[in-house]
């Protein structure tokens, strides 16, 4: 059950869904009877697990599984979109073409 935001070094108690963010997360795989069982009522093969992050955690932390660790909490990447360099040297250059227009004018 989520009790508090999955981030090891924060304790801010799970209170709402509207708050911070919901992760569903496969974990270690089934084995022996669970696996069996799992197949005849056709459920995943792996342990699905629910994790939180608070708001403050989810803004610059995610969640990732890793085999022998758990689940462990990771780094955002980088949100702001990457424009390729060619559309950023044709936005230089048209910005410098109309500086020069300006200033002959």
């Amino acid at each position: 059950m989520l009790h508090k935001c999955a981030n090891p070094v924060c304790l801010v108690p799970f209170r709402k869904l509207r708050q911070g963010k919901l992760f569903l997360v496969e974990t270690e795989p089934l084995e022996g009877s669970e696996l069996r069982r799992a197949h005849w009522r056709g459920q995943p093969s792996h342990r699905i697990e629910y994790y939180w992050l608070c708001d403050q955690c989810a803004f610059a932390l995610t969640l990732s599984y890793e085999r022998g660790r758990g689940v462990v909490t990771l780094p955002r990447p980088e949100v702001s979109p990457k424009k390729p360099a060619a559309a950023s040297r044709a936005r230089e250059v048209a910005h410098n073409a109309s500086s020069r227009t300006d200033q002959s004018a």
